[in-house]
């Protein structure tokens, strides 16, 4: 029997019994290495990833403890480094503690194997419902703190898109963290590049908070390219996530943007914004339609801007849509056509619907 089929399918207690037994009797390192190798190489042809990090963290306190056996750990350690892309893979279904510890401490600091692998990961399957070790994305979000520019440069779409749909979810990343990003989306000059990945990043997995954030950017095709994608995605049959947490952080978002002034004045901003705004209004609750919309349409416009009348008739539509499930905007709709400071031609529009509706 060769050493390679010696180990096959041998339980893991025999397999750590003979590595104490070699070390105990002080067996030539390269014959022992071998046996290592194919304990280990045997593991992980047969998918025995339990035994695997169970057999990691023995070696791992076996070496803490001076124990002779712990002479075994780091070449272990190098050997599953050398196959992390494989076995994490394959892993991703599990949840276990000691599978976590295991790749935790394999990739340690190393910046360009974790970035590789996770890179990897999201090329090849893209699974957005994964979740990380708290250890591992304690380390993304350092990593992407540290140089933000260059972890958007150098990430992958599907790894991008994945990392920025994760922060919400995290309640350890920093304030400066969210500072820098937003900074970047909103207000940075030189930021167009790495603005026009996130958005592609968007697209492949949206996220409400980002997509949010870009509908107040001064940046014109930012802006526009965000409303677009929010339209499409909300409009999907299965978009349950995007849609619920659209419609718990629209508000802030939609009436900074409408009524607030702080990052443009909505009435300049092109037609297709302002349509775009009127659609993606139907995922956001009826308090915006109430508290926002409402109050614009009541708007005076002694002067006869023509910019805040186009902005009237662009959120006029999308009451054919709310109407037959809220029934009391009806009311609020007739109060407009009585008041004799509004528009002629946004009345006309609202008659229009209000007719269509009953």
């Amino acid at each position: 029997m060769t050493t390679k089929e010696q180990f096959k399918d041998k339980p893991l207690k025999a397999c750590i019994s003979h590595l104490e037994e070699i070390a105990e009797t002080g067996q030539d390192n390269t014959d022992a290495f071998a046996d290592l190798h194919s304990i280990i190489k045997n593991l992980i042809k047969s998918n025995r990833l339990f035994d695997i990090s169970s057999l990691y963290v023995f070696l791992k306190n076996a070496a803490a403890n001076s124990s002779k056996v712990g002479m075994f750990f780091e070449p272990a350690r190098n050997m599953l480094k050398e196959n992390i892309k494989n076995l994490f893979t394959k892993s991703i279904t599990y949840n276990n503690t000691e599978l976590r510890e295991m790749f935790s401490d394999i990739l340690g600091n190393d910046t360009g194997l974790l970035i590789d692998l996770v890179s990897f990961i999201f090329n090849k399957y893209k699974l957005f419902g994964f979740t990380f070790s708290e250890n591992i994305n304690r380390q993304l979000v350092q990593i992407a703190s540290q140089d933000l520019y260059s972890f958007i440069d150098h990430a992958d779409i599907g790894f991008l898109a994945f990392y920025l749909s994760s922060l919400p979810k995290l309640d350890f990343v920093p304030k400066e963290h969210i500072e820098q990003l937003t900074s970047m989306i909103l207000y940075k000059i030189d930021s167009q590049k790495q603005t026009a990945k996130l958005l592609v990043a968007m697209e492949e997995y949206p996220s409400a908070d980002i997509l949010l954030l870009f509908i107040l950017s001064q940046r014109e095709n930012d802006r526009l390219r965000a409303l677009q994608i929010l339209k499409d995605k909300l409009a999907q049959e299965r978009s349950y996530e995007l849609r619920s947490s659209f419609e718990d952080k629209a508000p802030y978002f939609i009436r900074t943007a409408i009524t607030g002034g702080l990052f443009y004045d909505f009435h300049n901003i092109p037609l297709a914004h302002k349509e775009l705004f009127a659609e993606v209004l139907k995922y956001a609750g009826i308090k915006v339609i109430k508290g926002t919309v409402i109050p614009l349409l009541r708007t005076g416009n002694p002067n006869g801007d023509i910019r805040i009348t186009e902005s009237k008739l662009a959120f006029v539509p999308v009451f054919k849509d709310l109407i037959p499930a809220f029934s009391d905007l009806v009311p609020e709709l007739t109060k407009i056509l009585r008041d004799e400071k509004i528009e002629l031609e946004v009345k006309e529009e609202i008659r229009k619907v209000l007719i269509e509706s009953k």
